[in-house]
């Protein structure tokens, strides 16, 4: 149930379509986080960062997302700095992964 709300909820803000979501590119990830693979990025109404991984996408509803399809690629400090005063409210371990820390705790690939 909860992966249907987290769903819908992704999809509404994105229009429907993955593909109108930024992709947020972790290639070199300086927490040795090997299971990333990469997470889809919209906000909601009053601009707050909403982000699933990729895998975990993948899982719930069984499509292949390609990031040369989203939006935009951005990298993991681009979207640091794009939402640095939201997450220096938000993530509670500095010294650990802030993409990590926001994910909804439904995601399964949240350690």
């Amino acid at each position: 149930m909860q992966n249907q709300n987290l769903l819908y909820q992704f999809l509404s803000l994105t229009c429907g379509s993955w593909r109108n979501a930024f992709y947020v590119d972790c290639i070199d990830c300086p927490y040795e986080n090997s299971h990333c693979g990469g997470h889809l990025l919209t906000t909601d109404a009053e601009g707050v960062p909403f982000i699933l991984s990729v895998p975990y996408f993948e899982e719930i509803t069984g499509d292949k997302v390609d990031k040369f399809e989203c939006a935009a690629i951005i990298t993991k400090e681009a979207f640091e700095s794009l939402f640095h005063r939201w997450l220096s409210w938000n993530v509670t371990k500095p010294k650990e992964c802030s993409i990590l820390q926001i994910l909804p705790e439904a995601d399964n690939h949240n350690p």
